[in-house]
């Protein structure tokens, strides 16, 4: 087989459950000009027996090793694809099969755009589909967007492996997430990025997936990813540039993060004290300070994600004057969302609905 036009990476981890249906998904596609790249990250199951069963197809290699993550298992597909255009897929996902025609054909027609995702739908564990997840689309409006938040899909992505190792490709910084978010603000910076306005990867959702798994993780590392970007666009260093550690909250004090920024991260910051059953002048602190940031935020978004649900936390930690103090702030600051969300934590109270 001589040098493919697309080179299709999965990186595969333990992922016997479902590799077949994902290796099946992409050789039955309607292009035939590609390798199919799997890279088995010292999985401990049977992975390596169903890739035994496909090694006779001349358009899979196989490179077996070590157990090394997620971020350095990616990098290591930049490397070894042979092909310039590279698309990736998660072991427990599927492609329509016109994946790789569609994206080929749009990025042959647009060769300043350098990441091309598609809309995804959801499926659950048995396949059966749940919602299509929408993205901006358009160069313009994705790159005003993705300066907010991600909006392609790793697993919809295909890109051009010149420009991807010519950013550095993933960082390590970001192993427990949004390695991927990292990745296109960076070669944002060079090349313009789009979605397809149709569905092209079927997205599996379980108990398992990452989405499930990292959560927190992912949202302080996204914050991290958007944050670097907003400094290189002003010509500042990258605060990440150097850090071969997984980003953490203790990371952000070297971002000396600008207002705007730490009332953005104030949501995260609460979920954050939820799960370390914080204390309630943990809770109190932060309420005080998302009031004092209460020019940056938005009214109703403050009150629903930040004010209510801090002011019942106090309640339940036996704070019941100060958190009442704070649901009467969150009434002067938008009536109807406070009035909105008492009910709702009313009726919760009194099983309402069950």
């Amino acid at each position: 087989m001589g040098q493919p036009q697309v080179s299709v990476v999965i990186a595969v981890w333990n992922g016997e459950r479902y590799l077949r249906q994902t290796l099946d998904s992409i050789l039955a596609q309607d292009f035939t000009d590609y390798e199919l790249l799997v890279i088995n990250d010292g999985s401990t199951d049977g992975t390596a027996d169903v890739l035994a069963e496909y090694s006779r197809d001349p358009r899979l290699r196989i490179h077996s090793q070590e157990n090394q993550g997620l971020v350095k298992t990616r990098n290591t597909g930049l490397r070894m694809a042979q092909g310039e255009l590279l698309a990736f897929i998660d072991a427990d996902d599927l492609a329509n099969p016109s994946r790789l025609s569609r994206q080929v054909a749009y990025l042959q027609a647009h060769p300043q755009v350098a990441v091309l995702g598609s809309f995804i739908q959801y499926i659950d564990p048995e396949g059966h589909p749940l919602r299509i997840l929408r993205y901006p689309t358009g160069v313009a409006l994705v790159a005003e967007t993705l300066e907010r938040r991600c909006v392609l899909a790793q697993p919809a992505i295909m890109l051009r492996r010149s420009a991807a190792l010519a950013v550095g490709g993933y960082r390590p910084a970001f192993k427990l997430g949004a390695e991927d978010y990292d990745l296109w603000l960076r070669m944002a910076e060079h090349h313009e990025i789009d979605n397809l306005p149709e569905v092209l990867t079927y997205y599996r959702i379980h108990g398992a997936s990452i989405t499930h798994t990292h959560r927190t993780d992912q949202t302080i590392a996204a914050f991290a990813a958007m944050c670097s970007a907003r400094r290189r666009r002003r010509g500042q260093p990258d605060p990440i540039d150097g850090l071969n550690t997984p980003v953490t909250e203790g990371d952000l004090a070297r971002f000396q993060l600008e207002p705007d920024e730490r009332a953005l991260f104030l949501q995260t910051r609460l979920e954050l004290l939820r799960q370390r059953l914080a204390p309630a002048a943990d809770f109190a602190d932060l309420l005080t300070q998302s009031w004092e940031l209460r020019p940056y935020l938005r009214r109703g978004s403050h009150v629903r994600h930040i004010l209510m649900p801090g002011a019942f936390i106090l309640i339940k930690q036996g704070r019941t004057l100060t958190g009442l103090g704070w649901i009467t702030c969150a009434f002067l600051r938008e009536p109807l969302s406070a009035a909105w969300m008492l009910l709702r934590q009313s009726a919760k109270i009194l099983g309402v609905g069950r």
